[in-house]
């Protein structure tokens, strides 16, 4: 026999407020993004990305973070590149409000580049 639980909100003891997840951490939005076609190949908690320039992309996420203080980390990858011996490339990312943060992927001399992998992953609480 299976079960089915449906509810509409999970609320802490007291009825007050939601569940606190305590000793865990769970990323609030994450994408990963082909710079080169500008697509989305997977996310959570995005609505859509914006191609700001060379190397740079805006990820607008569905639901807004509390704040603009919330953590990002990135990464970028270009598997037809060899140079230097590997397929790595710099990315950085930051927050630039509650509801957006941007990704940078650049070659190792610093030079902005587009890639077909670059990925960006938000940590914070959501509002």
């Amino acid at each position: 026999m299976t079960s089915v639980l449906n509810v509409d909100t999970i609320a802490d003891k007291a009825g007050t407020g939601p569940v606190e997840l305590t000793k865990q951490s769970a990323s609030k939005a994450w994408i990963n993004i082909d710079m080169i076609n500008a697509v989305t190949l997977d996310s959570f908690n995005s609505s859509g990305i914006t191609d700001v320039s060379t190397g740079l992309f805006q990820d607008h996420l569905s639901s807004s973070l509390v704040n603009a203080d919330y953590a990002v980390t990135t990464s970028a990858m270009d598997p037809t590149k060899t140079a230097n011996g590997g397929t790595n490339r710099t990315a950085d990312g930051t927050p630039s409000s509650a509801s957006q943060f941007v990704i940078r992927a650049s070659a190792y001399d610093n030079t902005a580049n587009d890639v077909p992998a670059a990925a960006g992953v938000a940590h914070g609480d959501l509002a």
